[in-house]
């Protein structure tokens, strides 16, 4: 064959590979439907120069900008700067220092379990990695464990890491509507239907007021159908102010011997959002067993993530490891609920003072930053389309999106969305 019957051999071989080439192996990819953020997405969109958004999900500053304690951002400074810091990989479980002072802070410095040792956790990236690894662990040993029960007070996001695993997920909002408030009653519903061997994630029920009564009948009903405890404790001492208050319900748990998982974030109480600082905590019923489930979760750690991020995790341990530090960034949560719950109280006392009917009450009965108005669908649209102030349909805002500058358009607002849409 000569030259020229190469060139056109490799000429038609190359039209054939460019044909093959030319079919991506992605053709049959669709665009996955937009989980969340198309409210933010809208409002972005929206040209009108006095928009608001209140559905952000980070606490917020009197600026309007993410808030941080100063402590946390002092600390991270020194961090920075300092000459003997060994940028070397962590350990895959994380540091030891940061487990210990994250363990200290969810169940207190003198508490039975960890001297007993049998409590322990694992680094892990974000609440998401707290899930994803808890998750991946009761699937494969605890083959039993099909069905997933969240109770919360928000929908969650975590349904849908169980829901990728092969469970079977049921989710339920404790918020009632129509009583505005968050309700133990719907809360026992669950409890009382949810079936035998599953998986009950709680989420953020602070501001459920358990009797001692529906304490024992909780702890029963999951004893007698053998359900295993998921917590989520997403911002310690953002939602009442009181460390030890906001996991009550936790410590309740561990006191009376039971076996669970927690996502344990400290993203959000320490004002590092960027970070995703997180740590899966385990409750067993002895170090022996505690060992024996660690072990296993560093296997899937190797494979998910390898090394946990540093400098998150730093920042956290040198302010809970010096008592001066630790007192005010204990502090400066304190101000930040504080600065909250003097919004909720503006925003119910302008809409009295405005005649806006209806009451107000649940406004300020709803503990943290986050929390829900009572609007129905109308007056939320009303609020969107006419106002320009964007909330979920839900009505659940972020208090801490309203300040001084935007609090009477904001008010005012609410009362003509109620009048106009009243009946």
């Amino acid at each position: 064959m000569g030259k020229r019957g190469l060139k056109q051999g490799h000429s038609c071989w190359l039209h054939k590979l460019s044909a093959m080439t030319s079919l991506s192996v992605f053709r049959d990819i669709p665009l996955a439907q937009k989980l969340e953020g198309s409210l933010l997405k809208i409002y972005k969109q929206d040209e009108y120069s006095s928009k608001m958004f209140l559905a952000y999900r980070v606490c917020m500053n009197d600026e309007g900008h993410p808030w941080i304690s100063f402590v946390v951002h002092k600390t991270r400074l020194q961090i920075a700067q300092d000459p003997s810091l060994n940028y070397e990989y962590l350990p895959q479980m994380g540091m030891k220092s940061f487990v210990q002072a994250a363990l200290e802070l969810l169940f207190g410095k003198h508490s039975q379990a960890i001297a007993e040792k049998r409590v322990g956790g694992v680094h892990t990236v974000g609440d998401s990695g707290a899930f994803q690894l808890g998750a991946q662990f009761l699937r494969a040993w605890r083959k039993n464990l099909k069905t997933v029960c969240i109770v919360s007070c928000q929908k969650e996001q975590y349904g849908l890491i169980f829901q990728d695993m092969g469970f079977t997920v049921y989710e339920y909002l404790i918020w009632n509507p129509k009583k505005l408030c968050s309700d133990p009653s719907i809360f026992f519903d669950v409890m009382e239907h949810i079936p035998p061997d599953s998986i009950l994630v709680i989420g953020n029920i602070v501001d459920c007021r358990f009797t001692q009564n529906q304490w024992t009948k909780l702890t029963s009903i999951i004893k007698k159908k053998q359900i295993f405890p998921f917590f989520d404790v997403p911002c310690q001492g953002l939602s009442t102010g009181n460390l030890e208050e906001d996991t009550r319900l936790l410590q309740y748990f561990v006191s009376l011997g039971f076996e669970f998982f927690c996502s344990q974030s400290l993203s959000k109480n320490f004002g590092i959002y960027d970070e995703g600082v997180g740590i899966l905590v385990v409750a067993a019923l002895s170090n022996q067993n505690l060992l024996c489930v660690l072990s296993q979760l560093m296997s899937y750690v190797q494979a998910l993530w390898g090394n946990p991020p540093a400098t998150g995790s730093r920042i956290i341990t040198s302010i809970l490891c010096n008592p001066a530090l630790f007192v005010e960034w204990k502090q400066s949560l304190k101000g930040v609920v504080e600065n909250i719950m003097l919004i909720k109280e503006k925003v119910k006392e302008k809409l009295r003072l405005l005649g806006t009917p209806g009451s107000w009450n649940h406004i300020t009965e709803q503990s943290g930053s986050h929390g829900y108005l009572g609007l129905n669908y109308q007056q939320v649209e009303f609020l969107t389309k006419k106002k320009h102030i964007y909330i979920p349909k839900n009505s659940r805002i972020n208090f801490t999106c309203i300040n001084a500058r935007n609090i009477d358009y904001i008010t005012q607002s609410i009362h003509e969305a109620v009048m106009l849409t009243e009946g």
